[in-house]
This record gives C-alpha cells, structure tokens and sequence, in this order.
C-alpha cells in the first residue's frame, strides 16, 4: 500500500510503479483466484452429494447447489477474465460473495439440523481462508472488508437464527460472549491479512527502491519495454529529479550488444543532434542524449497514441477529412525540417528520407508528430555517395532517391504523398516487388490516382497527392507548406480543421480501446508505443540497405 516519503525520495516513484503492476496483475490473479473456487466447487458438488446418507438429502442439495451456482459463476468469470475483461468492482462482489459461502452453510444447518450443529460446524476454517484470500488480491482493504463482514455475520446469525434454537443447557462455547469473541478473532484475522499485506508491499517498495539505482538512466525510471527492433529498444519512462517533479517520456536505448559499434553510435547520436534542433509541433521532440552504464540513450516526448501504420492495419482507409488533416500536418512539418536553419542562419538543408507510416505517429487527441529522423542528411551541399542516398525503406523511397541521384526535400514530399495515398485506400501503392519499380524512368502504371480505387475521393485532394507523386521532380510539389495551403482549402465535410482533426482522435481512441482489449491480461497496463515496433508482415519488406545497414531504417522502430 502507498505510504509516505519525503520529497524527491524514489519511494513515491517506486509505490507507483508498484501500483502499476497490481494494475496489471490484478485480472490475472483474479482469474487464477476464480478458476481455483470453480474447480474446487465441481469437487464438493461430488463429495456433498456422496455424503448425503449422512447429512441428509435436503442439507446435501442445498449445499450442492450452492457450490454448483459458485462453480458455474466463477467458471464463466475464469473466461472473461482471460479474455481481457475486467472491472474493479469484481474483486469486491467476489469477496461478499465468498464470505456468504459460511453464511449459508449455517442457515442451511439451522434449518436442516439443530443450532448446536451450525455452531459446531468447523466454518471457522472455511472463513479464515476466505479471508487471506481478500488478502492475496493485494489489496489491504479487502481484507479488513473480508473479516468485517465475516464478524458481522457471525454475530447476527447467532442472535436471529441460533440463540433462539438453543436448548439449556447452552454449553460454553456457544454462549453470547465466547459467539462474540469467535466474531472479533475473524476480524483480528483480516486485520493481521491486511497487516501482512501491507508489509509485503512495503518490502517490494522498498526492493524497487534499491532496484531503482540500477535501473536509471541516468534520472530517467524505467517502466515497461513500449518497442525493440534489432539494435535498439524504446521504453516508457519518468523523468525524475531531485525536487519530486515527474515527466513521462520515452527512453530510446542502444541494446548493450551495438553499445560498442561506432557506427551504430554515431547515427545515434547524429538522430539526437537533428532531433534537438527541431522544434515544431509536428515532430516528435528529443529531450536529451546520453550515455549511461554501457549503453546510450535518448529521451524523447512520449505520444499517447499509435502510429498511422497501427491506425490503418486497425481502420483500414481513413476518412477524407482525416487524409487531409494529415496531410495538412505533415505538410507543414516537412515544410519546417526542409527550411530549418543552423545558429548562424545557415540553411541546413535537411531531408528526412524515411517518411511512411510507422514513423508517424497519433496521439489520443488527434495530434501528428513525425518521428525516427535516424536517417536524415542535408542531401545538398553535402557529398553524399550512392549506398548513403538509398538509406530509407523501399516503397517509399522517390525515383531519385532510390536511384542513387541527389535529391532535396521534394523526396520526402513524393513519400509523403505514398503514405496519404496508402491512408485513403488501404493499400500500398508499392508492394513486395514492385518497390524495385521506383527505378524506373518513367511512372509504372499502377501509379494511379485515390479515386481509381475509391471513387468517393474529390478531385481536389487526387489532385494535392498526385502532385505529390509526379515522377519528375520539377513537377512536384515544391514544398510542404505548398501542400497544406491545398489542403487547407477544402471545404465542409472535408475540411482538415476542426472535422480532420476531431474525427482522427475519434478513430485513435477507438482503435487504441480495441487493441487494449485484445491484450492479455498481464499486459494490459502496457504504455502506448512512442516508436513502431514492426510486425513481421512488416519487417519482410523490402528495406534499402548499405554494406553497414542503418538500424534506423527498419530494425530498431
């Protein structure tokens, strides 16, 4: 249970994290919890009607039947549960529900038999298990609930159903006052669970504690591992200082096993570098850079959300309204990297090279960030050699680019327009082999406006992405803002602002909601990714590799 520590001790991260994971356990020890009682009722249905030449056969159907109504219940509940549903309240409604068992169990000897055999009856067992169970749920005031409740009925049965069946004389054991005691020892039992309980989760703050030396980056905590390719990992992470001040972020990791490859670190470290000149709305924001232990990292902004590659393989084709407010987006994000300055004022001239869907990503709000800049250059003004051009994922790659000539922002723009083609159909434009048709000199013929395959698409925004698409580059469109004034000019149903914007943090939310629930149960409190992890759909694309291949280009998102 949470407890107090002073400001800017780990213990308050560290009860956190705790929480965090009863969270994420918590349906899958309930359902552990309710596949036991299921499967112990199946045996005492069998065992109480074996008993009935002894007990009787009113006192063995009562008793049958209620543990027939526990294993069905509980049964059904070990289903759901494994299939991702949960609601807090189920721990309670369990927990009165168990402690009625012994309830029952002595009105059903009342009735059935005499007072003297309710009070005898050896329950005192059946409820103190009962009660360390509400404990095991991890939860203390369950508990002190279980002992309570269990102490109440034990005095209000005695008083209503068995004091007045008593016959004298009335032995010791069941007299008022020794009743009332046996009624205070249940809930010195579920006040000792809850003390044990507490203990326990006090001891594991405490682990964390000392875990949390080792577990730092630096100031950063640790929690679930969001992504991991083949050099790299991303996690979700808090910042967290001297002073109590918290922030989550996400935690970009070199794998100790590429820690020591310097190729590998210097386009690491070259991402963070561009990553922290880049300021704007639209990109996903690098915090800070490091190195901590054996291994580098990076912090990052954390995007509660899911990539577009995730949103489409969860939707399938978006709304136009949508398509244009990405583009919109992006255009302009694009826009800003392609003239972004140094300190000098010097144009840097940079290129992204790697724009398709899993490199943008939406959060819950419906906001677009553009991430993994892993492979961004200054294409001009910079010699670059054939291999170090043709970094990025084939597919999406402009003609020039793949061809191994220069090339400027307008092949980030020509990807672009793949990726809102892809949005508005469903489909990639370039699948399997015909990636290696981005070598051509001239458009192949698939190369065919949205509307070819879905005719509801207007000619204004065919016209913007075809722009986009033009195989010759002094065709193209020239700049993102260029974009986004198209865009931006569509009109009612279609307006990127506010219907774009609103109708995406409609679908995000709802696809997110659909992805929690098919998430097992121990996962279920996982944090959403900051960078796609790809599928191993995805991984068997064609990626446009070098003799020493970018980790950024497939592997590590």
């Amino acid at each position: 249970m949470p407890h107090s520590a002073p400001p800017g001790s780990a213990a308050p991260l560290g009860t956190q994290l705790l929480a965090e994971h009863f969270r994420a356990d918590a349906v899958a020890r309930e359902a552990t919890v309710t596949r036991f009682i299921s499967r112990v009722s199946c045996i005492f249905v069998v065992s109480t009607l074996g008993l009935s030449a002894l007990i009787g056969w009113p006192l063995a159907l009562s008793v049958a039947g209620l543990c027939a109504f526990f294993a069905v219940y509980y049964g059904g509940l070990s289903r759901l549960l494994r299939r991702g549903w949960f609601h807090p309240a189920i721990h309670w409604v369990n927990v009165g529900l168990e402690t009625t068992t012994g309830a029952f169990l002595f009105v059903c000897d009342t009735l059935f038999a005499n007072a003297e055999q309710a009070l005898a009856n050896p329950m005192a067992v059946l409820w103190s298990g009962i009660i360390v169970l509400a404990a095991l749920r991890g939860k203390r005031n369950l508990a002190l609930f279980a002992g309570g409740l269990v102490a109440a009925q034990t005095v209000l049965l005695y008083f209503l159903l068995a004091w007045p069946r008593l016959t004298e004389p009335v032995p010791l054991m069941f007299t008022p006052p020794l009743v009332i005691l046996r009624a205070a020892y249940y809930f010195v039992i579920g006040w000792l669970a809850a003390l044990v309980a507490s203990y326990l989760t006090h001891r594991a703050e405490d682990a964390l504690h000392a875990v949390r030396e080792k577990d730092l980056v630096g100031k950063y905590f640790l929690h679930e591992r969001l992504g991991v390719g083949g050099m790299a990992e991303v996690f979700r992470a808090t910042y967290s200082p001297e002073g109590g001040f918290e922030k989550v972020v996400a935690i970009k990791r070199i794998l100790p096993a590429y820690a020591e490859d310097e190729d590998f670190v210097t386009l690491f470290r070259r991402e963070a570098e561009l990553g922290s000149l880049l300021n704007h709305p639209n990109i996903v924001q690098v915090l800070d850079v490091g190195r901590f232990g054996d291994t580098y990292f990076m912090a990052m902004e954390y995007i509660e959300g899911l990539s577009l590659r995730e949103l489409l393989k969860s939707h399938g084709p978006l709304p136009l309204a949508v398509v244009a407010y990405l583009g919109a987006e992006l255009g302009e994000a694009l826009d800003y990297v392609h003239r972004r300055t140094s300190s000098e004022g010097l144009p840097l001239n940079l290129v992204h090279r790697d724009v398709n869907p899993p490199n943008i990503l939406l959060s819950r709000i419906g906001e677009v960030k553009l991430g993994d800049f892993g492979v961004a250059r200054a294409a001009i003004h910079v010699r670059l050699t054939r291999a170090d051009r043709v970094r990025g994922k084939l597919g999406y790659l402009a003609p020039e680019q793949a061809r191994g000539h220069a090339f400027d922002g307008r092949a980030d723009l020509f990807a672009l327009g793949l990726t809102l083609h892809e949005a508005l159909t469903g489909r990639r434009v370039f699948q399997g082999e015909d990636a290696s048709d981005t070598l051509r000199s001239a458009p192949p013929p698939f190369l065919v406006p949205p509307s070819v395959h879905r005719p509801d698409v207007p000619p204004a925004l065919d016209a913007a992405i075809m722009d986009l698409l033009q195989w010759q580059v002094a065709n193209r469109t020239d700049r993102g803002q260029r974009l986004r004034e198209q865009l931006c000019a569509l009109t009612g149903a279609l307006a990127p602002h506010p219907h774009g914007q609103r109708e995406l943090g409609r679908l995000v939310q709802e696809a997110l909601a659909r992805k929690e629930s098919r998430v097992p149960p121990r996962s279920t409190e996982q944090g959403t990714r900051l960078e796609h992890t790809p599928s191993q759909a995805e991984s068997e694309q064609p990626t446009a590799v070098l003799p020493k291949e970018s980790p950024f280009a497939s592997g590590s998102r």
